[in-house]
């Protein structure tokens, strides 16, 4: 199969999407262009995926003045992945956007307001997307630059393809709008139902999460658990693994619990039980470190310690709203879902208990030796990225029947 695949996302649980695909569209024949917004620069370029940062969307001639405005918006770096570069250019794009769309000062006025939550720089990919021809678009699901670039490619003729991760309870806002990806890819059966539900016209399939396909492997890899309970010094004891979340702002009314109060409440516990033992695992987009009282814990630096060994090594996983709970359900670890149940959604599907909060689960912690519950309608792991990488030559080839 020959034919052109542009890809983008933003990092975290998106990024880990794009770099199980990338390589395996290469395998199948594909010529690959990515794009990595954020974090997911860094995170690709580590995995080996020879990704371009948010400046190849920039043109100097074109550009110059929206990046010199660019930089009153320019702080302290909130993430040691992202360059000022970087920044400067995310900004110059999405001021250059707004400005077409309403004129410079109110563009100006509203990223003063909004932030970078202003942004859906679609202009820009499509300026980037008639200079590169792509024959296929594909994105996760994100708002902001990913949506941008579905649109940007919709505006161009040029066909789409979003790849869901969980279950877009929270996205169907944007992909539901009109100039969205024709095509979509989505974690479950379940899922596809609903969205067709909720009036998705175009194709979906059920493929999986690409991201997932390796927890198959992982999942089993016993020797790879004991290496990783050995280095971390923590024989017999059950290990608590707390991922701390990437933000601080409130869902649904509630505030998420900051990493310092998730491992001072589990420090007591473990003074308490000397049994127990817990690791705290920043996302990679909010590194933090652990309050000097707090001895009893693991903070393995989240670049060097996957999501997947810190799953491999624990014994029970708590989560707010995170994939990690997910993926730590579909390795057969038990998740203890604290607070956010509606919002994380796979709850619902009988893949965590239930809890208030944290204390509640410190309460209890002695019940959680298993899952509720099994299924959730999730195709086999290990079989996702193939599935997609299928869906793109069906795409491709119904578009231009000359690539195939």
């Amino acid at each position: 199969m020959n034919g052109r695949v542009f890809l983008t996302s933003y990092g975290g649980g998106h990024a880990q999407i794009i770099a199980a695909l990338v390589p395996a569209l290469q395998s199948a024949g594909f010529e690959t262009d990515t794009i990595g917004l954020t974090t997911a620069y860094a995170l690709l370029r580590r995995q080996g995926v020879a990704a371009k940062s948010v400046e190849a969307l920039v043109v100097p001639e074109q550009d110059r003045r929206w990046l010199s405005l660019a930089e009153r918006f320019l702080g302290e770096s909130a993430h040691p992945d992202i360059t000022e570069s970087q920044t400067r250019a995310y900004f110059a794009l999405g001021l250059r956007d707004l400005a077409l769309e309403m004129g410079e000062e109110a563009a100006i006025e509203r990223v003063e307001d909004q932030g970078r939550m202003a942004f859906c720089p679609v202009d820009a990919f499509r300026r980037y997307f008639r200079r590169t021809t792509p024959d296929l678009v594909i994105s996760t699901t994100s708002p902001r630059f990913e949506l941008a670039a579905q649109l940007g490619a919709h505006a161009e003729g040029i066909p789409g393809l979003a790849v869901g991760d969980l279950f877009l309870e929270h996205e169907r806002q944007w992909i539901l709008q009109p100039g969205y990806a024709r095509q979509l890819a989505v974690l479950s059966e379940p899922v596809r139902r609903s969205m067709e539900a909720d009036g998705f016209a175009g194709q979906i399939r059920a493929t999986g999460n690409p991201a997932f396909d390796r927890l198959a492997i992982v999942a089993q890899d016993e020797p790879r658990r004991r290496e990783l309970r050995a280095a971390l010094g923590i024989g017999q004891k059950r290990l608590v693994l707390c991922p701390a979340s990437s933000s601080s702002h409130a869902k649904n009314g509630q505030a998420f619990l900051s990493p310092a109060t998730f491992a001072r409440k589990m420090e007591a516990l473990c003074r308490r039980r000397p049994e127990l033992t817990y690791m705290m695992r920043a996302h990679p987009n909010a590194p933090f470190e652990m309050p000097s009282e707090c001895k009893s814990g693991h903070n393995p630096d989240s670049s060097v310690m996957s999501v997947e060994d810190a799953i491999l090594a624990a014994d029970l996983v708590f989560v707010e709203c995170s994939t990690v709970g997910l993926q730590a359900a579909l390795m057969g670890r038990p998740v203890v879902c604290l607070g956010f149940a509606d919002y994380a959604v796979y709850p619902r599907y009988g893949l965590a208990h239930v809890v208030d909060d944290l204390d509640e689960a410190i309460d209890r912690i002695d019940q959680f030796t298993s899952l509720p519950s099994e299924g959730a309608g999730i195709p086999p792991l290990g079989t996702a990225t193939d599935s997609v990488i299928g869906y793109v030559t069906d795409i491709i080839t119904a578009h231009d029947p000359g690539k195939s």
